[in-house]
This record gives structure tokens, C-alpha cells and sequence, in this order.
């Protein structure tokens, strides 16, 4: 066992969760860093915020995050504290696409840590709807590939009171959709991004953790303390036919999460030249 392992051998941490999140991180970190997960039984994380915007997050992501974890620590008394928390934007790239950004935060309080991961993809993302019948109900359902990813119904787009969530059994959907077009005529279905009902971001949240612990076991070396991660990739690896600079990355930036020490790895991905269909040049 290396000497950062041995830092956190047998220790407890609080994952700040109650939607599951605990299946993907805690065999994670049982078999990485012998760290025990424990789970607050009455944390309410819906406190932190919804995707349904019922309730408000108290500040960005990190933000969020951070206090998620710690609200978690205080409650079952431990040095350690671990939470995740998503987002969801517009592709940097594809027009209309949109991708899920997760992070998970380690916080010891032993070791005066604070150390990030995290993980962005593409998502299988429909735009919420209007629906007036059972048909766009189900169209809608099939879109989104229902039941691996569930469903939130409301009355309307804006109105929270008289809501829905968590619909994952077609029986179910077409029940609770059929009582709600009978009463409001038409309703608002949107996708529930919550992690126990959605898959994707279940798989996002899993490897944000295995980003944070490659991060938590790697070395400062200036301080030798965990947590050396990379927070900038620098494009510029030459072409191999022409030798101008391409979108490649030539090298990557660490920065300590505790002594905030930066060194540049040069030729990350171990390639020193690019292939030439990733120069603007030799392939416009």
C-alpha cells in the first residue's frame, strides 16, 4: 500500500445523497482507498436545489456541492465528506446538442482537503413538452428512452405545486397522464434527471468518481500531499506532415488542490506528433 493510501485506509466518509449515488461511488472507493461510505438516513438533498427548479440551488455548482458534502460530514460526525452534484448545458459543439457535467468533491478535514473530479458527455436529452393526448405522451416517453430514464409530469411548465416525478412503469405514466389530462386538459412532461431514475447521468456520476480518485492518489510534488489534477490542457501538438500547431494537446497544466503548485506534463497522450487530419492545414 503506497503512502497516500494509507492516509485514508479504513476510514468513514459521508456521501451526501439520497438518490442512490452510493451504488456507483461507494464500491469506488471501498476498493480503491479502503474508505467505508456512510449515508445520512434523514439528508433531504432536495434542499440543494431540483432539476424540476422547485427549489432553487443556494449557489453554483461547486458551491452546492461543497456545502452538500459537509451538511453530510456534520451530520454523522466525520472528518471525511463526499458529494456530487450535475448541471446541464448546450453542446460546445453540435448545434441543439446538450451535455451533462458532473462533480464530485472528497473533503478530509484531517488533511485539510479539498479535491475535485468530474466528468462531461453527451446526453440523450428531449426537450420538455406540452402534451394534449396519450399519444404525445408516449411519443414523447419513446424519445427519451422510457423507463431507463424517467419522467416528471406537471400541470403546467411553471406551476410546482401539483407535480409528479419518478414515473418509470408505462401503467403508471398512462394513469397518472390520463388523470391530469382530464383535469388540466393539457400537461408539461420533462425528463427526471434525479440519479436513481436516469441512467445516463447514474453512469456520469460513476466516472466523475473514478476521475476524482485517479486525482486523490496522485501526488503533489511539491508538497506530497493528494490531489495533483489537471485543470488545463494546452492545444498546440505540431503536425506530423506540415509541423504547424493543431487542436491537439501538446501538454497539460497540475495544480495542487492544497499548496496550489502548477507543473506542465508535456505530450500527455505520450504522441509528440499529431496525425495530419487533426491540422487545419494539411486537412481544411
Amino acid at each position: 500500500m503506497n503512502k497516500i493510501n494509507l492516509q485514508f485506509d479504513n476510514r468513514s466518509a459521508a456521501l451526501g445523497t439520497k438518490h442512490k449515488k452510493e451504488t456507483v461511488i461507494a464500491p469506488l472507493f471501498a476498493k480503491e482507498l479502503n474508505i467505508k461510505i456512510k449515508v445520512p438516513q434523514n439528508l433531504d438533498t432536495d434542499n440543494f436545489g431540483t432539476f424540476t427548479l422547485d427549489k432553487k440551488r443556494p449557489g453554483n455548482q461547486k458551491e452546492t456541492v461543497l456545502l452538500k458534502a459537509r451538511t453530510a460530514m456534520k451530520m454523522l460526525n466525520l472528518d471525511i465528506g463526499i458529494a456530487s452534484e450535475g448541471v446541464f448545458g448546450p453542446h460546445p459543439a453540435v448545434p441543439f446538442g446538450v451535455v451533462n457535467t458532473e462533480i464530485v468533491v472528497f473533503i478530509d478535514n484531517n488533511l485539510n482537503l479539498e479535491i475535485f473530479g468530474g466528468h462531461t458527455e453527451k446526453v440523450n436529452y428531449a426537450q420538455s413538452i406540452t402534451a394534449f393526448n396519450l399519444d404525445e405522451v408516449l411519443e414523447f416517453a419513446n424519445r427519451i428512452n422510457f423507463p431507463k430514464q424517467a419522467i416528471v409530469i406537471k400541470s403546467s411548465e411553471k406551476k410546482y405545486s401539483d407535480m409528479v416525478k419518478g414515473l418509470v412503469n408505462k401503467e403508471e405514466l398512462i394513469t397518472t397522464a390520463s388523470i391530469y389530462l382530464k383535469k388540466y386538459k393539457s400537461i408539461w412532461l420533462e425528463t427526471d434527471f434525479r440519479a436513481h431514475v436516469n441512467q445516463s447521468r447514474m453512469k456520469n456520476i460513476e466516472l466523475a468518481t473514478k476521475n476524482l480518485i485517479e486525482n486523490i492518489k496522485r501526488q503533489c510534488p511539491n508538497c506530497y500531499s493528494p490531489g495533483f489534477y489537471r485543470i488545463d490542457p494546452k492545444l498546440g501538438l505540431p503536425c506530423q506532415q506540415c509541423g504547424r500547431p493543431t487542436s491537439c494537446i501538446l501538454y497539460d497544466v497540475y495544480e495542487c488542490s492544497k499548496c496550489q503548485y502548477t507543473a506542465d506534463i508535456i505530450y500527455p497522450n505520450k504522441d509528440q506528433v499529431a496525425d495530419p487530419r487533426y491540422c487545419d492545414y494539411c486537412n481544411p
